[in-house]
């Protein structure tokens, strides 16, 4: 496991239970807070130890090694305090008050996605040590990490203790209210009463001082200066040494009431930057805040003017308004001393307005990810500057990258860029669109700079493109409810139809913001999930078109994922008609329509697609008028055994164990079913890919303890790296046995996926392909030994993430 997923792991955890931790540490500054006043109350400082120890184990399982060294001192530290045996019982108090306030904020900083850094705390541990009488830690006995710090992460880090928690500031802020409005009625009764013993002000001194240390620790220095002056009032007045005056503890009751009137304020502005009593910087963030948020209202309409562009096949209408938006948050940003992302935003505002405005063009795949890319980082960036603990300059340096990938950073000269050079190797950025009135006379656009290196996807606009994969002999296909048993029932199907509603309209909500960055994968995730789910839940209420639909996509978005094959504009369109699709699905499910579109086309694209091939498409391929409906069940086609065995046996395997098989089978069936292709014209030498394909399948099945698949995986894989070995090609037996295995691999994986205790045997298969092994000398190529167990090991961690 990376550290990186260690530390979202982490993250995800720490997210689970910190509300609870946050309780816990506030229970126990209560309890803190008692046992100051009563310093006799032993059960007080006892339930202050238990919460904090519960604390510690929390941090203990969690792994976070520096805060659990801070919740180690601080208990250590209440103990010292229940026992009478601190250095400076005053000092403890502050120490230990000052943890239970910085704590929270740390982890907070932590849940936010940032490095546990130790060095940021050693200042506080040291603290808590010294009060309870123990030497100081050295820099080198603090967790060691793998990466060094940046100078920029510390003072980030140290940021994060300067009181930002909000949850813990609020409770704080609520308690010192609740305290100085006692002192304020206590000081109105005195005046209201004989006013005989001055000394009766004493505890309200010994309050207010509470109340101005507690606002020092958090940073209040203004506010704590201000009770402090007025806690030296009433000790004075109550040792005598200052003469009691009506006016002197109304002026403290006042300053009193201006305290609690400007704690809210102070608090929500702490650890800004800026003095909780500097009025004009607040003001300025108020309005650097309002600014900033009308400029996200702009990048959302950015946004889906681009949508609209993509999915109305290039309709330039749709990003008139767009130099006119970006104008507008660069002028915003202008005023509040952005100059660098304004910039930025103002060469996306030229590049907009020359290449897609004046010149009708419309960008490549390459193209529009890069401009996506580029909006991205510039909103997200603005978003940041949002944030308490600090904004994203890394999102500016990717923005200007993006920028100049576009060869639009630095700003060139209206009407001076050119299209690239014929013999140059950088990609042309665009490809010309055709006039709208000529838009459907099925010819592909021109591409600038055509005979560059890089080859180059050419989007096609006319409704030929889905002839590349419609069958002329295309027939509709009945999609409805198939019989699964009487376990199924009416009412089920009910619950399926609406989360089948519900998910189409979930995809409504997720596919614009993927079309943005393709390359996101977390914006694809959920997409995939979607598919994923509709393929498992159709399967099982009996809607097995759905499903088998649902699968074929699913496996294209996972190849995607894993890395495979790129998210291109061809996968972007396919995606998009596949939505389309899904309407029709569930009106058939419901029974009150049909599907027209060939189904059977689509998976058929979805399965290239997943090869790597771009395939093209504008429009849904529809099936011939009049056709004959095809049965509901899939024929799978498959070699018969010599014998002509057609029986079967039983087997037993893990729903979680039979998904991940089903993902496996799939891609490593295309390298077999490829190499077939080429061997069938002339092309039968052996290669890695086809001997890595294989051996996945046969470990794949292993896995599932499938032995009626094995008994033919197993020598096949055998036969090949034997054939490599001797530098031999396939001969025509050879190559049909292989043919064969493909076959039999898949009426297998089609046994298991509708009838999963029953699988056909292979014998013969297996008997045949065993012979064409043997009859070659045994391989000595330099074959990991470790190579199965790991593919082992990989799919059973597969199932345990599962």
């Amino acid at each position: 496991m990376t550290t990186a997923q260690r530390d979202a792991i982490d993250h995800t955890a720490l997210g689970w239970v910190k509300p609870e931790i946050d309780e816990a540490l506030r229970q126990a500054r209560i309890e803190l807070e008692a046992f100051a006043d009563a310093p006799n109350g032993e059960n007080s400082m006892q339930a202050c130890m238990g919460y904090l120890h519960q604390v510690q184990g929390t941090l203990r399982m969690l792994e976070l090694q520096a805060p659990t060294m801070v919740s180690v001192e601080m208990e250590q530290v209440a103990a010292a305090l229940q026992a009478a045996a601190t250095p400076n019982r005053d000092d403890a108090l502050a120490a230990l008050m000052r943890g239970l306030v910085q704590l929270p904020d740390y982890l907070e900083r932590l849940q936010g996605g940032h490095r546990d850094i130790p060095i940021v705390l050693l200042p506080l541990i040291n603290d808590l040590r010294a009060a309870h009488g123990a030497a100081p830690m050295l820099q080198d006995q603090l967790p060691s990490l793998l990466v060094a710090p940046s100078d920029a992460e510390i003072e980030h880090a140290r940021g994060s203790l300067a009181g930002r928690n909000r949850a813990l500031l609020d409770t704080v802020s609520s308690a010192i209210k609740e305290d100085l409005l006692k002192v304020k009625d206590a000081l109105d009764l005195y005046l209201r009463g004989n006013r005989a013993n001055v000394q009766d002000l004493l505890p309200q001194a010994e309050a207010l001082d509470r109340i101005g240390d507690t606002l020092g620790m958090l940073g209040l220095s203004s506010a704590s200066g201000v009770v402090q002056e007025q806690r030296a009032v009433v000790q004075a007045i109550a040792s005598g040494e200052r003469a009691l005056q009506e006016s002197d503890l109304l002026d403290v009751a006042g300053a009193l009431i201006y305290i609690d009137h400007s704690l809210d304020d102070q608090v929500a502005h702490l650890g800004s930057g800026a003095e909780s009593g500097d009025l004009l910087a607040q003001e300025s963030s108020k309005v650097m805040g309002a600014l900033t948020q009308a400029t996200i209202g702009n990048f959302a309409e950015v946004r889906n003017a681009f949508i609209a562009f993509v999915e109305t096949n290039w309709d330039h209408a749709h990003v008139a308004s767009v130099p006119r938006l970006l104008a507008e948050v660069a002028g915003v940003l202008h005023m509040v001393q952005q100059d660098v992302p304004a910039d930025y935003l103002q060469a996306l505002q030229v590049y907009t307005q020359a290449e897609l405005i004046d010149r009708k063009r419309v960008p490549s795949g390459r193209q529009l990810d890069t401009l996506a890319d580029a909006l991205t980082s510039l909103e997200y960036y603005l978003e940041s500057l949002h944030d308490p603990l600090g904004q994203r300059s890394d999102l500016l340096d990717k923005a200007r990258a993006c920028l100049e990938a576009l060869q639009y950073w630095p700003i060139p000269q209206v009407g001076t860029r050119t299209a690239a050079p014929a013999d140059s190797h950088i990609a042309p950025a665009f490809v010309e669109q055709a006039p709208p009135a000529q838009a459907d006379h099925g010819t592909p656009p021109a591409v600038e700079g055509a005979n560059v290196s890089e080859p180059q996807a050419v989007v096609v606009t006319a409704p030929a493109a889905a002839a590349a994969v419609v069958s002329g002999s295309a027939q509709p296909v009945a999609a409805g409810f198939e019989s699964m048993g009487e376990e199924i029932d009416d009412e089920i199907r009910e619950i399926f139809l609406e989360e089948f509603q519900d998910e189409i309209a979930n995809l409504d909500e997720l596919m614009p913001a993927w079309r943005m960055a393709p390359e996101d994968a977390e914006r694809l995730r959920p997409i995939r999930r979607v598919y994923h789910t509709l393929k498992g839940s159709g399967r099982l209420v009996g809607a097995k078109v759905l499903g088998e639909f649902a699968w074929h996509v699913e496996s294209m978005f996972n190849r995607v994922l894993d890395g495979s094959r790129p998210a291109s504009s061809a996968v972007v369109g396919f995606a998009g008609l596949s939505r389309e699709l899904l309407p029709q699905l569930h009106a058939a499910l419901l029974g009150t329509g049909k599907v027209n579109v060939d189904i059977p086309a689509m998976e058929a694209a979805a399965d290239r697609l997943a090869a790597g091939e771009d395939v093209l498409m504008s429009t849904l391929p529809l099936v011939q008028a009049g056709a004959v409906a095809a049965p509901a069940e899939p024929v799978v086609e498959v070699a018969a055994d010599a014998a002509g065995e057609a029986h079967t046996t039983s087997v037993s395997v893990d729903p979680v164990l039979l998904e991940i098989l089903g993902t496996e089978v799939g891609s490593h069936l295309e390298t077999v079913d490829a190499w077939l292709t080429a061997a069938r014209n002339g092309e039968s030498a052996i290669s890695d890919r086809l001997i890595r394909a294989i051996h996945t399948l046969n470990g794949a099945f292993a896995m599932t303890e499938v032995v009626s698949v094995t008994a033919f995986t197993a020598p096949a894989e055998g036969f090949v790296k034997r054939l490599m070995g001797a530098s031999t090609v396939a001969d025509e037996a050879g190559i049909a046995a292989i043919a064969d295995m493909s076959a039999a691999i898949k009426a297998s994986t089609h046994a298991l996926q509708t009838a999963p205790d029953q699988v056909p045997v292979h014998s013969s298969l297996a008997a045949r392909i065993t012979a064409l092994r043997d009859a070659l000398p045994e391989s000595s190529l330099p074959f990991i030994d470790g190579l199965h167990r790991e593919e082992t090991e990989r799919v059973e961690a597969e199932r345990v993430e599962a």
